[in-house]
């Protein structure tokens, strides 16, 4: 097949969240499975040096008095193509904009026009979130005239339903789309309204976001659309226990190296060399990743227990300013780096016993799976892909990976992290067993891109 996925962001280009990390790796593993795959996204001046200075120029397209040109980065394998404005995509930064309606229906229209213009005449158009939600509308709509594209077929898919990009009419009917029946648009209604296929990124997450609860007011669309549900997987050559640089190689065999990078941890980060239990979190400081709940139950828990807890990330003042103040209050439980360090994520991933994502929604989550490849313990709320990636553990049968709760309550949190500690004090040999267990689970896209390959499949029978 000839699949030429959509996105606003790919990494290693640029990188907000997780739709660059699925975008770097899901079109890796297609072409690995013998399909012709080709990448189109915005070129920002935000994009490195690195990557800029190599791109070749490809064709060029006139729309509505603007130029737009299409750019190439040579790769052997994949073909990466940049839509290049400088009125809409150099602005020294992505997102934010308040003419990001313009931004991104340009985007969608003159990626199909593009298509044309180099002859890649694709079997499936991987749309993904907001920004590429006009895609499937424009190509029913605008382009169902033209032979060229009557064999396209797209697959949609969300990533996060909080972010639908609502917009007014102004941006369509500039284009010359007349929506007569709508006082305003929703690119994410769009996209799942018009794709062939939809999906999004965890099989639970694709049950619950036909409730109001998580729907965010789309859940009458979502319950009249079939939506696939295909959990994300992670880069295992990147997140590899035995390889990542900067941290004490180990594996499964070799757990007393996890135990060293345990202890180079604490003494980076300035904690007493110990044995207790230190748990992590890396992870945006916002609402929706449970952070209230952190809140709600960090003090109890450096007051009373022999814990150490590490906290990475940024996002809103109120935790920040919170946390720091955790910070000077407990100095030898707790510390906060606020910020993004890759190479301190891996040694938190490396170093911790257990790591806590308590989120309030969660459509997939990647970090709990990192974390269990460096063998580090989850404790999960169980929502979206965080219920479908770790099972809780049940001392009586064996069975599990992990340890969740249900409720959005902190007492029901600290309750579980209590018994998780309970297990890591008294019963180190179901400790172990756990750590060994997780390492063993395959998160690799390997599984992710066959499922996404029947999802094609499935497409293109339409």
């Amino acid at each position: 097949m000839k699949i030429v996925y959509l996105a606003s962001e790919v990494a290693p280009f640029y990188k907000s969240g997780g739709l660059a990390d699925v975008l770097g790796a899901l079109p890796k593993k297609m072409q690995e499975l013998g399909h012709e795959v080709s990448i189109i996204m915005p070129k920002y001046d935000v994009i490195p040096l690195k990557y800029l200075e190599k791109l070749e120029w490809v064709a060029r397209l006139e729309s509505h008095g603007d130029v737009f040109n299409l750019v190439k980065y040579p790769d052997d394998k994949i073909n990466y193509y940049f839509i290049e404005n400088k009125a809409l995509y150099e602005r020294g930064h992505v997102y934010g904009d308040f003419d990001q309606d313009v931004q991104y229906a340009m985007f969608s229209e003159l990626a199909l026009r593009f298509l044309k213009e180099i002859n890649l005449q694709a079997d499936i158009l991987h749309c993904n979130d907001w920004q590429t939600g006009p895609v499937p509308y424009f190509l029913n709509v605008r382009y169902n005239y033209d032979p060229f594209y009557w064999d396209m077929r797209t697959v949609y898919s969300i990533h996060n339903l909080m972010y639908q990009g609502k917009f007014s009419k102004y941006s369509f009917e500039r284009m010359g789309y007349y929506m007569n029946d709508r006082h305003d648009l929703n690119f994410m209604e769009i996209g799942i309204g018009y794709g062939d296929v939809v999906n999004t990124v965890s099989p639970t997450y694709a049950e619950e976001i036909k409730y109001a609860y998580f729907g965010e007011g789309l859940e009458w669309i979502t319950n009249r659309k079939y939506i696939h549900g295909i959990l994300n997987g992670i880069d295992t050559d990147v997140f590899n226990p035995e390889t990542t640089k900067g941290i004490v190689h180990f594996n499964k065999d070799s757990l007393d190296k996890k135990q060293e990078n345990k202890y180079l941890l604490q003494e980076k980060l300035g904690l007493p060399k110990s044995d207790v239990a230190l748990i992590s979190i890396i992870s945006r400081l916002v609402e929706g990743k449970g952070l209230d709940l952190v809140s709600a139950a960090l003090e109890n828990l450096l007051q009373y227990d022999a814990v150490q807890i590490v906290i990475l990330g940024s996002g809103d003042r109120f935790y920040e300013d919170y946390y720091n103040h955790l910070a000077w209050k407990y100095p030898d439980k707790f510390k906060v780096y606020l910020g993004y360090n890759g190479q301190l994520a891996n040694e938190i991933y490396a170093g911790s016993d257990m790591f806590l994502m308590p989120s309030r929604y969660e459509p997939c989550g990647l970090s709990q799976m990192i974390a269990m490849r460096f063998g580090t313990i989850p404790i999960v709320r169980e929502t979206g892909g965080l219920k479908d990636s770790v099972k809780p553990y049940n001392i009586f049968t064996d069975e599990g990976n992990g340890f969740s709760f249900t409720n959005f309550n902190a007492d029901d949190m600290l309750f579980t992290i209590k018994v998780a500690e309970g297990i890591y004090y008294d019963k180190p040999d179901i400790w172990e067993k756990l750590i060994k267990r997780n390492m063993d689970l395959d998160f690799s896209w390997d599984r992710s891109a066959k499922e996404y390959e029947k999802l094609y499949e499935l497409a293109k029978s339409y």
